[in-house]
């Protein structure tokens, strides 16, 4: 047989890197976008100390330990895929890997959140035909992402999810996670930071690898730590209690505006809001832009405030004000005679509540 050319070598190995379709046959994918199988292995969980990608390295005698976990940058970690056998010798040192966490952010085009997954189960499963240990990591977007981002991995597999820096966002979190529960049916789940109180199923729970520092912190300090951790995105907070991390409040007084009602000077935040002490009127963009709109916490029409203001009388919502309100929101609260009402506009019809414990769902 005559010998390939130096050419002719490399032109394969492109080719190779470009189709990606070591995969495809013998059962070995999976799903309508023919996802590589990551396989499920028998993995001792409690061996896991986990090593950022950005801190491997050739002959790593001294993490060699470790499993290696990509919950970064993408472009810190790209080439695990576009340099996939070259990356194979440094990722062959340590004791378990998790398949890159590809990003899916749900502003990106499907098709790159699709390719996102591709990624993810292809490393992994190049990794395991190399015979080394790979846990996949699952990632979601929004539910259109649940056609296909739990393909690719066995059922009853160990996963990992990452909670880090989602402490806001537990709803949209929790959706794509009781589907994976039901779909994956996960033996054991890594969770990546601390998980959620709503989520079920044998979690272990890991400390991120930038927080380890926190180990030597007591008691009381680590407490105050996971303080700021869950809290430097509330607002309203003062930005002296925070040691840990940096606190700035979204929405800090930062710019000054004519009143829309009085024409009185406010003060606003980034977004727009403020509320004005000369006459009472709350400032935002949505009433800005829909004066005859009721909105909260104004609950009535700019353009309805600015008659009311030019007549002297106070900026107090009425009867149809309050309908305006429950058509805009379909649900409204109010006191009369000092008892709490609630008002909803359900599939039912109209629906009254006389505490604070009903539910519009």
């Amino acid at each position: 047989m005559k010998e390939k050319t130096d050419y002719e070598i490399n032109k394969d190995k492109k080719k190779e890197k470009l189709v990606r379709n070591e995969f495809l046959y013998y059962n070995q994918s999976y799903g309508k976008y023919d996802f590589p199988i990551i396989k499920k292995q028998d993995i001792d969980v409690e061996k896991i100390r986990f090593l950022s990608y950005v801190n491997s390295k050739k002959e790593d005698t001294e993490n060699r330990d470790k499993t290696i976990h990509f919950f970064t940058y993408d472009w810190l970690f790209a080439s695990v895929y576009e340099d996939a056998q070259e990356e194979l010798e440094k990722l062959s040192q340590y004791y378990c890997l998790l398949s890159p966490d590809f990003s899916i952010f749900t502003n990106m085009p499907l098709a790159l959140q699709i390719e996102s997954i591709f990624k993810n189960r292809w490393c992994g499963a190049y990794w395991q035909s190399k015979g080394l240990r790979v846990i996949p990591t699952v990632s979601w977007g929004d539910e259109r992402t649940f056609d296909f981002c739990f393909d690719g991995i066995e059922e009853g597999s160990i996963v990992a999810v990452c909670t880090y820096y989602r402490e806001n966002d537990e709803h949209s979190f929790m959706l794509g996670y009781n589907e994976m529960m039901k779909k994956i049916k996960p033996k054991v789940v890594i969770c990546y930071d601390e998980p959620f109180k709503s989520m079920t199923g044998n979690i272990k729970e890991f400390l991120p690898t930038t927080y380890e520092w926190t180990k030597n912190l007591s008691w009381r300090e680590f407490a105050h730590f996971k303080w700021e951790k869950h809290n430097k995105n509330v607002i309203g907070l003062n930005k002296n209690d925070f040691k840990y991390f940096k606190y700035d409040d979204p929405y800090e007084k930062i710019d000054l505006k004519a009143c829309d009602v009085c024409e009185k000077v406010v003060e606003i935040d980034q977004f727009g809001n403020g509320d004005c002490e000369n006459c009472g009127w709350h400032l935002d963009k949505f009433c800005e832009e829909n004066p005859n709109k009721v909105s909260y916490p104004n609950l009535l029409s700019l353009n309805k405030a600015k008659i009311l203001f030019k007549e002297g009388r106070k900026l107090l919502p009425d009867f149809d004000d309050f309908i305006e309100g429950l058509k805009m929101y379909s649900e409204m609260e109010f006191w009369h005679n000092n008892k709490y009402y609630g008002v909803c506009n359900t599939s039912k019809g109209i629906e009254f509540f006389e505490d604070k414990n009903y539910d519009c769902m």
